[in-house]
């Protein structure tokens, strides 16, 4: 059965139902943690087309594997050469040039103060145009069970979703940044691609620019991150939020495909906020019936 979007969100009023409906909301979703409006159409001023010519240079080494047959003095040098548009415009194309993605991510995060030692384990289905998300938490990970979608053309606003296991009264419609969904995390159920992460860059590279400082990374090192060997990208900024991202944020670069595979970031005191892990993305031609709360792989 497809349900249909309320006029609110507002769950029925039996009591028991109400609660059950509580719960979902506060488990369920994710707060948007980059700018809006950096999806929005059109191109950032530094984003000429010599840079786009050069971003799509880069694109082609890297998917010809040249970055992975560097040693790593190279792989460094490589990479401090760049400038800062040309790679922040790489990781956008690269992270844009598929229309279906299906994720597998580990993510920890640090929400009111509390750090989650066991990672999530997520599974995601991410759809570009139209915009939509399936994402599921796998067994072994916290809310093993528990499911959401997302189809911006049905509801833009708000997500569909239910806990897991014996929590699995019923599946709601929940705002998708409302305070109790905050408490699951610090990102929206948006921010589930490799684009969020280029965004973040694209966002801090502007901040640095209107700053009249170098958005240059302060750090390149070659590290070993889930099994992979990656190039680590690390920014401290002269400050933390709201006038950049993090006091200190690192993101290691897929050698393999041109995006992110684990983004981390610190705050002032030197407390990790967040780990998320690409473990793995694969390209996917992604139907509607992906997106269906009716399919039968799923327990909405």
């Amino acid at each position: 059965m497809h349900p249909e979007p309320p006029a609110s969100s507002e769950p029925p009023p039996h009591a028991g139902r109400r609660q059950a409906c509580l719960r979902v909301a506060a488990c369920v979703g994710w707060l948007a943690a980059v700018p809006r409006g950096l999806h929005a159409e059109g191109s950032p001023p530094w984003q000429t087309e010599d840079v786009r010519r050069q971003a799509r240079d880069l694109l082609q080494r890297w998917h010809a594997g040249a970055f992975l047959a560097l040693d790593d003095e190279a792989l460094v040098r490589s990479f401090r050469a760049l400038s800062p548009e040309v790679l922040a415009t790489a990781l956008a194309l690269g992270a844009s040039q598929h229309e279906g993605l299906e994720i597998w991510m580990k993510r920890q995060e640090r929400i009111h103060g509390r750090w989650s030692d066991t990672p999530f384990l997520n599974h995601i289905k991410y759809r570009r145009q139209p915009r939509q998300v399936y994402m599921a938490w796998l067994p072994g990970g916290p809310k093993a069970g528990q499911e959401i979608l997302y189809d911006a053309r049905r509801r833009p606003d708000a997500m569909y979703g239910h806990l897991g296991g014996a929590f699995n009264v019923m599946s709601i419609w929940t705002a998708l940044d409302g305070s109790l969904a905050r408490d699951n995390s610090n990102h929206s159920v948006l921010d589930l691609s490799p684009r969020f992460i280029a965004d973040v860059v694209a966002a801090e590279l502007q901040r640095y620019r209107a700053e009249g400082r170098s958005p240059q990374a302060d750090s390149f090192e070659v590290l070993t991150v889930a099994g992979q060997r990656c190039l680590a990208l690390g920014w401290t900024p002269p400050s933390g939020p709201p006038a950049h991202y993090a006091a200190r944020t690192r993101i290691c670069l897929n050698l393999r495909q041109p995006w992110v595979l684990q983004v981390e970031s610190w705050d002032a005191g030197g407390d990790i906020l967040e780990r998320i892990l690409f473990d793995k993305i694969v390209p996917a031609t992604l139907t509607d019936a992906d997106f269906d709360p009716g399919n039968a792989a799923y327990r909405f």
